[in-house]
């Protein structure tokens, strides 16, 4: 199984590997889920030509680190560029574009604020940055208990999430994740406003934890936004109902965006 170091922490990711790829995906996933959760996602990508590179936050999944913990997204964000390095090396020329849901949409935001240059572009499902999390009520010393009905309609999603035993339904120490999401929210409300790569944002209609409201305020602030929403979607749109038109809308930006900066094999 693929493992890498970073920042002192060993990090697991998944590999779904197209047999001629024309793009490569990094995609970053939520608060209390794992890579494993996004196989959907994955084999609808891989039958376009775009490999997914999906890691596990450190915390997560079976990757090292405090189990749902999130102390800073600049130690996530470090993770993800590494694994982008690990990408690139596995297959260079290949255009690359960075994408995340919800906790991994703050951190794909913090990316490309940080460091643009390597990607083509970026998707963002389900993130606000805009510092209204669900995290915030919780007093000190708490957990925070997630309703799943808001992440999603899909019966077959919702009992995945109630089996699957690395998922973290319930977080200690909620209120630590809360206060690292506040700091990068003022932040992004002065940086992410000057990103100039192609952004796509996904967003579900019905997304109680990311409002569409604030997916429109980025398309109408971003200087390369569009937003696809997804009607009556909840939160992990990539999950819900209506994951088949999440993904497409994802398989298609990523598509466009790379089309001129294919290698020439690629796109013959």
């Amino acid at each position: 199984m693929p493992f890498f170091t970073s920042s002192g922490a060993r990090l697991y990711y998944r590999a779904w590997e197209a047999e001629r790829p024309v793009a490569a995906f990094v995609f970053l996933h939520g608060g209390g889920e794992h890579s494993g959760q996004f196989s959907r996602l994955a084999s609808r990508l891989n039958a376009a030509g775009i490999d997914v590179y999906a890691i596990d936050h450190r915390g997560h999944g079976i990757s090292d680190g405090e189990r749902g913990v999130v102390r800073s997204l600049d130690v996530l964000a470090r993770d993800a560029f590494a694994l982008a390095g690990i990408v690139r090396g596995r297959r260079p020329g290949l255009p690359l574009v960075i994408g995340g849901h919800s906790l991994g949409g703050w951190v794909t935001a913090a990316v490309i604020t940080a460091d643009p240059a390597p990607f083509a572009g970026a998707v963002l499902t389900g993130a606000s940055l805009r510092g209204r999390t669900a995290l915030d009520a919780s007093a000190p010393g708490q957990v925070f208990a997630f309703d799943t009905s808001v992440l999603a309609a899909d019966p077959d999603y919702l009992e995945e999430l109630a089996k699957d035993p690395l998922v973290q339904l319930v977080l200690p120490e909620p209120e630590v994740t809360a206060a690292a999401l506040a700091v990068a929210a003022d932040r992004l409300a002065t940086t992410f406003v000057d990103v100039t790569l192609p952004v796509l944002f996904v967003n579900g209609t019905s997304d109680a934890l990311a409002p569409v409201q604030d997916a429109r305020h980025w398309r109408d602030t971003l200087a390369d936004a569009r937003l696809v929403e997804i009607r009556d979607g909840r939160h992990n749109v990539l999950n819900d109902v209506d994951h088949v038109a999440a993904i497409g809308a994802v398989r298609d930006f990523i598509l466009e965006i790379t089309a001129a900066s294919r290698p020439a094999a690629a796109t013959a």
